[in-house]
């Protein structure tokens, strides 16, 4: 059995001519903080979208027929994130997917949204439905007193302009957490 590959190495074998600082690691580019030479620029943002969707880039399409549909897709993208994000899925009259848009990047434990900043992609798709999902860096899916209160501001402001949020996924590194299949949110 061979010894395997450190993530520095294969960086190495994938951009042969990356020169970085001396502070820098090759493994140090995944990181969207840290801005890449211009020669290699465009590689290193491939790496890290390969990187971020987990090796898989298919797009959240079809009919959602679970919350384990749309962790199966956003678990492998958002997982290992270190810092929270928040997206909106629009769905169709029959739950297909329409669109799936990032609405808010912010720090290590939250991030800023207004529900404006969620209907708006909504009203853009025709949505009449929606699924919000975000991710927990910290790993452990369970809902926050915050994530409560912001899956309530949502639902009642959809509501207001005749969307229906159907469910507020949350997915971290351990697994995944559904406010519609735990009775938080009401079938409909």
């Amino acid at each position: 059995m061979s010894d395997p590959i450190r993530l520095d190495d294969l960086i190495r074998r994938l951009l042969p001519d990356l020169e970085l600082p001396d502070h820098l690691r090759p493994a140090d580019l995944l990181d969207d903080c840290v801005v890449p030479p211009v020669v290699v620029a465009e590689k290193v943002e491939a790496l890290r979208a390969l990187v971020s969707c987990g090796g898989c880039d298919d797009p959240l399409t079809g009919r959602i027929a679970s919350s384990r549909n749309v962790a199966r897709y956003f678990q492998p993208r958002l997982a290992q994130q270190r810092h929270e994000t928040l997206w909106i899925a629009s769905l169709d009259a029959k739950n297909r997917v329409r669109n799936v848009d990032l609405v808010s990047k912010g720090g290590l434990t939250s991030t800023v949204v207004e529900p404006r900043d969620v209907i708006r992609p909504l009203l853009l798709n025709a949505a009449c439905s929606a699924i919000l999902v975000h991710n927990h860096p910290s790993g452990d899916p369970d809902p926050s007193p915050e994530d409560l209160a912001l899956t309530e501001r949502i639902a009642k402001a959809c509501a207001l302009v005749g969307i229906r949020l159907v469910d507020h996924v949350i997915v971290g590194a351990d697994g995944y957490y559904s406010f519609l299949d735990t009775g938080l949110l009401p079938h409909g």
